[in-house]
């Protein structure tokens, strides 16, 4: 099948990465999903925690044990939406920001590392095919919860 090389390769790339981002952020006691919701509430600060797992297809559950954890750790604060009071509004702490420096600096090291030897043409064009991926992915999953 033409996709099954290149579903491998994305797979591979993608536990290269996970593997190597855990060992980065394992001394900051950062597991499961905590470095994501850091990189989420950067764009969208105050999102609730249900957009938090919608966006990155993640269980309820283990992203509020992770925003908890968080919370101990002074990385977010979490208030509860005024609008909907069963729900938290999640928010950066000045340490969550100083936190994402770190993460920051692992994912420029990655991408230097996956870039090499390509033209910038060529990056660019692997980054709009891969776009296209996701898009047709995200598309399907969509479809798929609409069904249930």
């Amino acid at each position: 099948m033409k996709s099954d090389r290149v579903l491998s390769s994305l797979i591979r790339i993608h536990r290269k990465r996970i593997c190597r981002l855990k060992r980065e952020i394992a001394p900051y006691h950062y597991v499961g999903t905590m470095h994501l919701i850091v990189f989420y509430l950067r764009r969208h600060p105050g999102a609730s925690q249900e957009d938090i797992a919608a966006f990155h297809f993640l269980d309820k559950t283990s992203v509020a044990r992770d925003a908890r954890r968080l919370e101990e750790m002074g990385h977010i604060r979490r208030e509860i939406d005024p609008e909907n009071r069963r729900q938290y509004r999640l928010f950066l702490t000045p340490e969550g920001t100083e936190f994402l420096k770190i993460l920051d600096g692992f994912h420029d090291g990655f991408a230097e590392q996956i870039s090499q030897g390509f033209t910038e043409e060529e990056w660019k064009t692997l980054s709009l095919l891969l776009e296209r991926v996701e898009a047709n992915c995200c598309d399907r999953a969509e479809e798929e919860k609409k069904e249930i």
